[in-house]
């Protein structure tokens, strides 16, 4: 049983680090080629859609890791171990939220960020958007070692 619930967590973290990624390579040098008025534009049509895809995508590859690691540990199951360091990282990754992104996200939303100073905060936030897709998928690759190791 222990072997389906590590797999769950896998293909969540898959999926998740997959939809990241595709945000980060197809979405964030789209941004930064815009001017700031249609950047501003397409943020105030489009942010709140995005939000609503990528919240509950974050919430369920945050909750499931964890849930099954905590049970890997209650139950002592082979490579609880590997669940624990990918519940570690999914943590990591969660907190880059309130780190940075929830106030982010709000001043592309507010466009309360001046033209001149956009591509900075766009830059910003990439590389901010890389770092979290590196915890990502250190911490799929924690849940992929649980299922062959």
């Amino acid at each position: 049983m222990i072997d389906i619930l590590y797999a769950i967590s896998a293909g969540v973290l898959g999926i998740f680090a997959g939809a990241q990624i595709t945000e980060g390579a197809l979405f964030v040098p789209y941004w930064e080629s815009l001017e700031p008025s249609k950047f501003f534009h397409l943020h105030k049509t489009y942010g709140k859609k995005i939000y609503y895809f990528f919240a509950p995508l974050t919430i369920i590859a945050t909750i499931i890791p964890i849930g099954i690691a905590i049970v890997a540990f209650i139950q002592k199951a082979d490579n609880w171990e590997y669940a624990a360091l990918s519940a570690l990282f999914t943590l990591g990754f969660f907190s880059t939220y309130y780190l940075f992104f929830k106030t982010a996200n709000l001043q592309f939303e507010e466009a309360s960020i001046s033209n001149e100073e956009l591509p900075k905060a766009l830059n910003k936030w990439g590389k901010w958007h890389w770092a979290r897709i590196y915890l990502e998928v250190v911490a799929l690759i924690f849940a992929l070692l649980t299922l062959v190791i």
